[in-house]
């Protein structure tokens, strides 16, 4: 009898991929696995040598991630399972699309290779499409995150950090860098490309009266902190955005119980370049537990902390006031245009039916004559 540990698809990581590329790999194929009769299989997660990494890493899943938390989304976590991952011995399905990983007794492992950034890029476009802009689908999406928990030193990293202070903070994250989904766009500010991009999330204007005005539309208080995370801290928009907000403004540190943490569950040699791997891993988690959220939304480390927040109504992205009255009101702007395309249509085609029939009076008419 086959193993059902073989009956697992898996894909291998497109090589661009961070970590929040390989997240959204992740919960892509979570979200559309046919639970429960097909298991999932993880590639791990492949740590790029940046940000203080000095070569590349391979880790597995459920360092980052709590292997009981990944096992109610259908992933095999046990150490026969990680051992399929590079075995070539099982016949494979070599798919496009996460959609494709469907029950296939001659294929029992899908393979998405994503030889063309294919499985990734669907996987983005899904996920952007159905998680932030159309009406009732995001739900399944957020309840998915839900379960990508910490692995147990990560999580208790994130506890150390503010305590006292993000619970009832905004968490502000600002991507100053050009965007994780620029649709191809070489400009960060998308200039003589596609023009009408650069109104749209646009970082080309943020100033920091800009990004303060932000701050206020969403702020329960003038005293509330304002935790902030970005790429670029000397940036002139963040510098003096900080000097607005004086001491209401807040940076996470790491902590010593947060190193205490991780250096008890890895060997020594490798605490140095984990510790700067995890960290904006352990920032994104820590600012999902913020009171409220202004994120960039186009930024997959904004929408990964978005997903998983479970209050949706206290989540923004940084917009003007016209941005944010669309943005709020657009089901019920597109209700109205629909409703208006209803009865214009309507109008149009009983027009139509009018002239035709009195064409069709006007020749029976004729015939009579005759």
């Amino acid at each position: 009898m086959k193993s059902p540990i073989s009956d697992c698809p898996k894909w291998e990581n497109p090589s661009f991929a961070y970590f929040n590329n390989q997240f959204i790999l992740h919960l892509a194929s979570a979200v559309n696995n046919p639970l429960p009769t097909r298991k999932l299989l993880s590639p791990g997660i492949t740590i790029p040598a940046v940000r203080g990494v000095q070569s590349e890493k391979h880790v597995p899943v459920t360092d980052i991630f709590d292997g009981a938390s990944l096992n109610k989304l259908g992933y095999e976590t046990s150490p026969a399972a990680q051992a399929l991952v590079g075995d070539d011995t099982t016949p494979t399905l070599q798919v496009d699309h996460y959609t494709e990983i469907t029950d296939s007794p001659s294929h029992p492992i899908v393979q998405a290779t994503a030889a063309t950034e294919s499985y990734w890029q669907w996987s983005a476009i899904r996920f952007t499409a159905e998680a932030f802009l159309l009406p009732f689908t995001g739900h399944r999406w957020r309840s998915a995150a839900q379960h990508f928990q910490l692995a147990e030193p990560l999580q208790r990293c994130v506890d150390s950090l503010l305590p006292e202070i993000m619970p009832h903070a905004i968490a502000m994250h600002l991507r100053m860098w050009p965007s994780d989904l620029s649709f191809g766009q070489k400009d960060p500010c998308h200039t003589n490309e596609v023009p009408v991009l650069k109104h749209v999330f646009s970082k080309c204007d943020w100033s920091a009266n800009y990004l303060y005005q932000n701050v206020q539309r969403v702020q329960t208080s003038a005293s509330q902190p304002v935790v902030i995370a970005t790429d670029d801290r000397k940036h002139p928009a963040v510098v003096d955005l900080i000097a607005r907000l004086g001491d209401r403004a807040h940076f996470m540190e790491p902590t010593g119980s947060c190193a205490a943490a991780l250096n008890a569950t890895v060997p020594e040699n490798e605490r140095k370049w984990r510790a700067a791997a995890y960290w904006p891993i352990l920032e994104a988690a820590t600012m999902v537990q913020a009171e409220a959220f202004v994120g960039s939304f186009w930024s997959t480390f904004s929408q990964l902390i978005a997903v998983r927040r479970m209050d949706t109504s206290r989540t923004y992205f940084v917009q003007n006031r016209a941005q944010a009255f669309l943005w709020w009101y657009r089901w019920g702007l597109i209700s109205s245009a629909l409703g208006v395309a209803a009865v214009l249509t309507a109008w149009t085609f009983k027009r139509y039916s009018r002239s035709r029939r009195a064409s069709m009076l006007k020749g029976d008419e004729g015939t009579l004559q005759v």
